[in-house]
């Protein structure tokens, strides 16, 4: 697993970001992809809004001295009067097309983006999934998307407020150039906003958003082992563990509050010096015999600085924001330039149909690199033959199962099914041919039946339901409220982890593959209910190359040979009897362990009567 950089490693939670600006912007309008020209023309109507907005001031101040002038005209004032309208009236819809196209182009672009992200980490290997948590995976697919399109309005609106700062200043500057002049009096102290908002308001924000991800981790996991929790009254550690966290959160909150809170009345005192500014030289050039203003002038002096000033502002408010929407860029960018190490060479092949059993060649594995799980292993698994892998927890039996499944690939040694390379075949043809049962089972949100045909897509209603009357599974789904249409909450809460795990392995069976894996499959369901599976099994699994890692001496003992496993080392093989005979580790994990297990001494009395307690269940159900 090393290696990989995305969210929720060391590379998650860095204070600065790893590329470039350039390179990021490359990157944010690379992914604009079809919304260019949308964006481009919301650009320009923005552009234009901004042009209009810039003249009205102007008319303005034609107005005020016209309406001081004695010897003006009624109508030549009705025109200002409609020539200001009209300039607003145009501002106001430029604005408003503007608003409505990009706000259709960012939804757009943020869906588009979350695919696309989402399509990656569907497609990234197992290690990197089993190296992040669920939480900070989320986040980048929501809350770094979202931030990216507020970078993208803010790009827009630059053009739009540098073209308004350079009309004002101009006007300002044809105005007077002594009025222009003092209003650049304000410039040192947006730089001052600049500075603060780009160093000490930019930490305080990404601290922010690194607590924020940090609490919605924890709300995640506590949620979800609640029942661990509270099985060891340990409810309020858990509430006071997130309400420390919580506080983390809230005391990089409050700083950056504070930090607003001090900055408001700095902008509104530089504006208002600005403006006093203006006024007194405006005014001191508009009085005495030797005017060079008239009070038009001034009037307009007044409000370009406004104009002048808020630009100004508001690039400076924007940096923060534009600088989170970099690093937005940047996170993304780890999950959407991660390269799954499990590919299909170029010249891949699907498996042929001839193709079966398991051959493993010197292989061997390890997660973390000078830490092997699997060491020099050798084995072969012929078309049709049971074999269950045994040996303590953390002997590599799991390890097993994946590198079958190649959900990993080993750094030395080959894989073989049948007679064909692993890393020679395309892994679609792989996983048509290769399933697992796994340990710990998932179930989707949807019906029961949707959950089981989720194994083959084109099977039919009566296809399923013959199935799992073939496994007994039917007997655990009837006697749900909806039977096979009983809704399923999230993984199956509503469920027994009996009820999922037999909709799971019938979710397999229904796949037919041609080489089956169980992963400690029946580990969760009682011996009744074990016994359902194992007769569907002789059934099901009849000829078919199976891979049973177990711990239940019922599944073990009907496997044709055993692979005994023990701190990453194949150590014995044979059936359970030569391996008894032998006296190795086998005979020792036997007396230790399995035969103290009497699963397999259930009598048919004892099936017949559980199934009639299960019918009598049923039918109350349904009453």
């Amino acid at each position: 697993m090393a290696g990989h950089r995305g969210p929720g490693s060391l590379a998650g939670v860095r204070e600065k970001r790893s590329r470039s600006m350039r390179v990021l912007l490359r990157a944010m309008f690379k992914h604009l992809g079809k919304f260019k020209r949308i964006i481009a023309i919301a650009a320009v109507l923005s552009v234009l809004a901004s042009i209009f907005m810039a003249v009205d001031p102007l008319v303005l101040s034609w107005g005020v001295d016209l309406v001081l002038d004695p010897s003006s005209a009624f109508s030549a004032i009705l025109l200002l009067c409609v020539l200001y309208l009209v300039l607003k009236l145009t501002s106001w819809i430029l604005g408003s097309l503007n608003t409505w196209i990009l706000s259709g182009a960012q939804a757009g672009f943020v869906q588009s983006l979350q695919q696309s992200v989402y399509d990656k980490l569907l497609r990234a290997d197992l290690s990197y999934h089993k190296a992040q948590k669920s939480g900070d995976v989320t986040s980048r697919v929501i809350s770094d998307t979202d931030s990216l399109s507020a970078g993208i309005q803010i790009i827009i609106d630059l053009s739009s407020q540098i073209l308004l700062l350079v009309a004002t200043f101009i006007l300002m500057w044809l105005t007077s150039p002594l009025v222009a002049l003092t209003a650049l009096l304000v410039v040192p102290v947006v730089l001052l906003i600049v500075v603060l908002f780009g160093t000490v308001g930019q930490r305080i924000m990404l601290a922010t958003q690194r607590a924020i991800g940090i609490v919605s981790g924890q709300i995640a996991e506590s949620l979800s082992g609640v029942h661990i929790a509270k099985a060891f009254n340990r409810e309020s550690e858990t509430a006071a563990t997130l309400s420390k966290l919580n506080q983390e959160a809230y005391r990089h909150g409050f700083k950056f509050m504070m930090l607003m809170t001090l900055m408001q009345p700095l902008v509104r005192a530089t504006g208002i010096a600005a403006m006093s500014a203006v006024l007194f030289v405006g005014g001191g050039l508009a009085v005495g015999a030797a005017s060079t203003l008239t009070l038009g002038q001034v009037f307009l002096g007044t409000i370009l600085i406004q104009r002048f000033f808020m630009p100004l502002l508001s690039l400076s408010m924007n940096a923060t924001q534009f600088q989170a929407s970099l690093a937005s860029m940047d996170r993304l960018m780890d999950v959407l330039e991660t390269e799954p190490t499990v590919r299909d060479a170029l010249d891949a092949v699907p498996l042929s149909e001839n193709s079966d059993g398991v051959v493993f060649r010197n292989v061997s594995f390890s997660y973390l690199e000078g830490s092997e799980v699997l060491r020099n292993i050798n084995f072969t698994i012929a078309p049709g033959e049971t074999v269950a892998v045994v040996g303590h927890t953390g002997a590599g039996k799991t390890t097993i199962a994946a590198l079958i499944n190649r959900f990993y690939d080993p750094q030395s040694g080959q894989i073989l099914i049948g007679n064909q390379d692993m890393k020679s075949i395309t892994r679609e043809s792989l996983h048509n041919t290769v399933s697992l049962i796994a340990q710990e089972p998932y179930l989707f949100n949807g019906t029961v039946m949707e959950n089981i045909r989720y194994g083959k897509p084109s099977a039919t209603d009566e296809e399923i339901k013959t199935l799992s009357r073939l496994m007994g599974a039917d007997e655990y789904i009837e006697v749900l409220p909806q039977g096979y249409d009983t809704l399923l909450f999230e993984e199956g809460k509503n469920l027994s982890a009996g009820q999922i795990q037999m909709i799971s392995i019938a979710r397999t069976m229904l796949a037919n593959p041609r080489i089956l894996i169980l992963d400690e499959a029946t580990s969760r369901l009682d011996a009744y209910s074990e016994s359902l599976v194992q007769s569907a099994q002789e059934k099901l699994f009849a000829g078919r190359t199976t891979v049973v890692i177990a711990h239940r001496l019922t599944t073990i003992a009907n496997a044709s040979r055993i692979l005994v496993f023990e701190h990453g080392k194949l150590l014995e093989h044979g059936t359970h009897t030569e391996l008894l005979a032998k006296g190795g580790r086998y005979k020792v994990l036997y007396d230790t362990y399995y035969h103290h297990q009497t699963a397999g001494e259930i009598t048919e009395e004892a099936v017949a009567r559980a199934r009639d307690e299960l019918r009598k269940i049923g039918s109350q159900a349904s009453v």
